[in-house]
């Protein structure tokens, strides 16, 4: 208990002390709590000014679907320079979870990601942006069939 209570005041502190020296600290996207994806369709922001949507290839039933990203610049250019992992899963049942796993380019510039929901209930579906070496984005949303 006095360890937890002295990591807590040592976290306090260290905050404390960026904050006064007025430098912004740099924390990885994993390390933060993950953003609610926007809906389908729908721009969700990346740091420097682009963005990414996401769609179904269809409403989610039972079988195979697709999900698409596409990402775009700044200046509203679709590009492609992220490697985008998906991970869909079943939150009361995590034996039904893909696990991370990338998605491709299509010809067009389109990531495609094809899932098996193989049972109705609610899913989970979490999307990661990385530029490099760095997660710039992770973002979920919750949907049921």
């Amino acid at each position: 208990m006095k360890i937890i209570a002295f990591c807590l005041l040592l976290s306090a502190f260290a905050l404390q002390a960026a904050a006064a020296a007025g430098s912004r600290a740099i924390v990885p996207a994993s390390a933060m709590k993950m953003a609610v994806l926007a809906p389908e369709g729908n721009k969700n922001m990346l740091p420097g000014g682009g963005w990414f949507t996401w769609k179904f290839s269809e409403k989610p039933k039972l079988g195979n679907i697709v999900i698409k990203v596409r990402a775009f610049s700044k200046g509203g250019v679709q590009e492609s320079p992220y490697e985008i992992t998906g991970e869909a899963g079943m939150a009361s049942m995590r034996d039904h979870d893909t696990g991370p796993v990338k998605f491709q380019l299509n010809r067009k510039g389109d990531y495609l990601l094809p899932v098996g929901l193989v049972m109705t209930g609610e899913w989970q579906l979490t999307i990661r942006v990385k530029k490099g070496k760095n997660e710039i984005y992770a973002g979920k949303v919750v949907f049921s069939f």
